[in-house]
């Protein structure tokens, strides 16, 4: 499930993120820290992937000693070992896991943030409709005029109050056309970034039973063979 969640978020990352990049374009303005979502995007997937397979591994590791145990009623040789590479695992899973709940987060602001642009696009562009283009350019001492998209309270967005002030109607279709596109991703992005986090917090359930299972069956049958070698 975590998995396939991945590819589905991955996938639709890619392509929100790339119809985002054109939308700025389009606007001739930049955002912060835009460019680090290739790098977020790779390093999630591949610390996501290598815990995952670590777990199944340690998950199979963890049959093979409940099987020794039952069978030779000893602790097995590898139980200690298991506990403290499962207790470093769990660790770094918990952390994921916080950071796949940071993720989630940060894809309804990226949603919520395109929406909001898109709507106010739409309302630029049927205000220029209405009433006709500006009639003056933003300065330091104008305003921006109301039938422009005025970007200057949008922390994120990189540019001067000239640029940030757009009055052409074209890049605005543009740009507009191109927050339709992201806007048409963004639902595969929180479907498949919601599936993976459902997937940490029920492995790091599973996992942790594994866990405190292997630690009791330890501990029980320590005791029993020491009453048994007392006994003797």
């Amino acid at each position: 499930m975590g998995v396939a969640g991945l590819g589905v978020w991955a996938y639709y990352t890619k392509q929100g993120q790339s119809k985002t990049l054109d939308a700025l374009d389009a606007l001739d303005v930049t955002a912060n820290n835009v460019g680090s979502l290739n790098s977020a995007l790779l390093a999630t997937a591949i610390v996501y992937l290598v815990i995952i397979v670590l777990i199944y591994l340690m998950s199979l590791w963890r049959s093979f000693i409940e099987a020794a145990h039952d069978a030779t009623g000893q602790v097995a040789k590898g139980a200690f070992a298991f506990l403290l590479l499962a207790f470093a695992l769990e660790l770094n899973w918990t952390l994921i896991s916080i950071w796949m709940t940071l993720l989630l987060m940060a894809n309804a602001v990226w949603a919520s943030s395109v929406y909001i642009l898109r709507g106010s696009i739409t309302s630029t562009l049927q205000a220029i409709a209405k009433y006709g283009p500006a009639t003056w350019l933003p300065s330091q001492g104008l305003p921006c005029p109301g039938q422009c998209l005025d970007l200057t309270t949008l922390v994120f967005i990189n540019s001067d109050l000239q640029d940030a002030c757009i009055c052409d109607s074209a890049k605005l279709s543009s740009a507009e056309s191109s927050f339709s596109d992201t806007y048409d991703q963004l639902p595969g992005v929180l479907a498949g970034s919601w599936v993976m986090w459902l997937a940490c917090v029920l492995l790091l359930v599973n996992f942790g039973c594994q866990f405190a299972h292997t630690k009791r069956e330890r501990e029980l049958l320590e005791r029993a063979n020491t009453k048994v070698y007392n006994a003797f």
